[in-house]
């Protein structure tokens, strides 16, 4: 029956909150369950239902997990961009570098010359294929890239921040292990910091097999923030100028002597700079061998030490030590040699008889300079008898680029650097013997960047104010 009121219509109108017809209705006072229906009405106050605006949300955070389900993974912690810095020679890269590293709290941190860390990756590689060739039944050793793999994983857990000095590619080995060495340190976590003279895309130019080693540079572009240091002022020689006595000072001692007699003389002359430079009150004693690595030994030219070393009360040996370039650099040495001798002799090394470089001596160059690398991470005092001065030691980039093309020098016959005959191609990680047989690289432009610095290296460590730390060696590992 109709009702005049309308109030048959009303009844019949259907209310907003309520399901539509024809869809079952979910039974009264069941936990946990919400019609989903009705989520985002609004009561009879015009509130929305429920604390989020979802009712079926709230009930699941009322709920709770169930205690079968597995509860999530905790979200791994963001890794920071690491920082990749390139400029000339002397623009203080390194001094920011060192200011970086003892400014950085809470975090378990390494610097290291880049040199010496890859000598030490390539140690441990051969003690790791060594071992698991001992400890495997048939005698042979698991594929080298299984061992680059765990040794990246070691390198991730004994320091979360890297930091290396002077990162270069220069050898073969090196750019071959590199790839695979920092993807897998990089997928842990690892925060690369270094410095360079070169920019990413120049790293191991114009190398063998070079397209092996160009994923490491995209990757490393990408893992660090790139930043280039303006300037191409040398502010080691500004040092180098800057630190001369005025007034009444008295002079300074000479660290570099430009002497055409060599031999004997030039040995004399050095240990006679090496005890006015020297700190305490050094005397000459009989030399003695220092140890070097596979059973060698090393005898200096000539020893001092002060008078706890001569005494019977104080300890063996000398505090200092003079060898002749040819001792030193003539002879198959590497950084792990040179890095022993800066630790025997804390109170200096004398190097006399220095001849002037050329192309036809490129690999005694490199030794040089590897030499010149370790005293100065130690901050070793150093005193150099030459036959000429620092700034002629080593012939600029076009000179030694002219003398290249016209001395046709066995080894570097072309700008890509030495030559073997034909060579093809190395895997960047399983022909490891190929890698290790390869000749080291000695690129023009290479040895061109390495000569500056370590004009500049040796124009800082020639200044009367050079820092002299006894047991300074590894101080910056940590």
């Amino acid at each position: 029956e109709a009702r005049s009121d309308g109030g048959a219509a009303a009844d019949d109108a259907p209310d907003a909150d309520a399901p539509r017809r024809g869809t079952p209705t979910p039974p009264r006072g069941t936990p946990g369950v919400v019609d989903p229906r009705v989520l985002g009405c609004r009561d009879s106050k015009g509130n929305r239902r429920g604390t989020t605006g979802s009712g079926a949300l709230d009930a699941v955070l009322a709920r709770g997990p169930a205690a079968s389900e597995t509860p999530p993974l905790p979200r791994p912690a963001r890794t920071p961009k690491g920082l990749y810095v390139h400029g000339a020679v002397g623009s203080g890269k390194s001094l920011c570098c060192d200011l970086f590293f003892d400014g950085l709290p809470n975090w378990t941190k390494r610097r290291v010359h880049f040199h010496q860390f890859m000598l030490e990756v390539h140690a441990r590689l051969h003690a790791s294929r060594a071992a698991a060739a001992s400890a495997a039944d048939d005698g042979r050793p698991p594929p080298t890239r299984e061992l680059i793999d765990a040794l990246g994983a070691e390198l991730a857990a004994e320091a979360q921040v890297l930091v290396f000095d002077e990162f270069q590619i220069t050898d073969v080995a090196d750019a071959m292990v590199c790839r695979q060495l920092f993807d897998a340190c990089w997928d842990r976590g690892l925060v690369l910091v270094a410095t360079s003279n070169r920019p990413p895309d120049d790293l191991y130019e114009d190398g063998p097999n070079r397209e092996h080693f160009l994923p490491f540079v995209r990757r490393l572009k990408a893992a660090c923030k790139v930043s280039a240091v303006a300037g191409d002022t040398d502010h080691r020689r500004l040092r180098l100028r800057g630190s001369g006595g005025g007034g009444d000072a008295e002079a300074p001692a000479v660290r570099y002597v430009v002497q055409d007699a060599g031999g004997a003389r030039a040995v004399v002359t050095a240990a006679t700079q090496l005890k006015a430079a020297a700190p305490g009150d050094l005397d000459v004693v009989a030399p003695s061998s220092i140890t070097l690595a596979g059973g060698r030994s090393l005898l200096p030219d000539a020893a001092l030490a002060g008078w706890s070393a001569r005494s019977s009360l104080g300890r063996r040996g000398a505090d200092a030590g003079i060898f002749s370039f040819d001792a030193l650099c003539a002879e198959d040495r590497g950084a792990a040699d040179y890095h022993a001798l800066a630790r025997a002799f804390p109170a200096g090394v004398g190097v006399a008889d220095v001849p002037e470089f050329s192309i036809a001596k490129h690999d005694a160059a490199r030794r040089f300079i590897t030499l010149v690398d370790e005293l100065y991470e130690a901050r070793c005092l150093v005193v150099v008898v030459a036959r000429t001065g620092p700034d002629s030691l080593f012939p600029g980039e076009a000179a030694f680029e002219r003398e290249r093309r016209g001395a046709a020098t066995p080894g570097l016959d072309r700008a890509s650097g030495p030559t073997a005959g034909p060579m093809g191609p190395i895997d960047p990680v399983d022909d490891a013997g190929a890698a290790a047989g390869a000749l080291e690289l000695a690129s023009v432009r290479e040895l061109a960047w390495a000569f500056k610095r370590c004009s500049s290296r040796l124009a800082e460590m020639l200044s009367p104010d050079w820092p002299v730390r006894t047991g300074a060696v590894g101080m910056r590992a940590s």
